[in-house]
């Protein structure tokens, strides 16, 4: 297995709080992947719980996969989903480095 997900090349993926009714993640909160790390400084705090579930989406992303199969929002170039409580709504998009 190669080094894909250490690529050189970086991604970075933005995941976006739409709607929120748990003070953990508040509305508009911004969570900054570079690769696969996490840019604290660019970021607020995140559900580990939350992550976890939409991470299918956050790899996707990473990788340029836009498929109807997961719903993916052509006209807003995101993916939508949704934590496992369903309190906290999230558009995850990648962003020009």
């Amino acid at each position: 297995m190669g080094n894909e997900c250490q690529a050189n090349v970086t991604s970075i993926v933005e995941i976006t709080v739409t709607e929120s009714s748990c003070p953990m993640m508040p509305q508009e909160d911004l969570l900054v992947l570079e690769g696969p790390r996490i840019n604290y400084a660019k970021s607020g705090p995140i559900c580990i719980t939350a992550l976890n579930a939409i991470y299918p989406w956050v790899m996707v992303t990473r990788f340029d996969v836009k498929t109807p199969a997961l719903d993916f929002d052509s006209e807003n170039n995101c993916y939508h989903c949704v934590c496992p409580c369903g309190t906290v709504h999230f558009d995850i998009q990648k962003v020009a480095p």
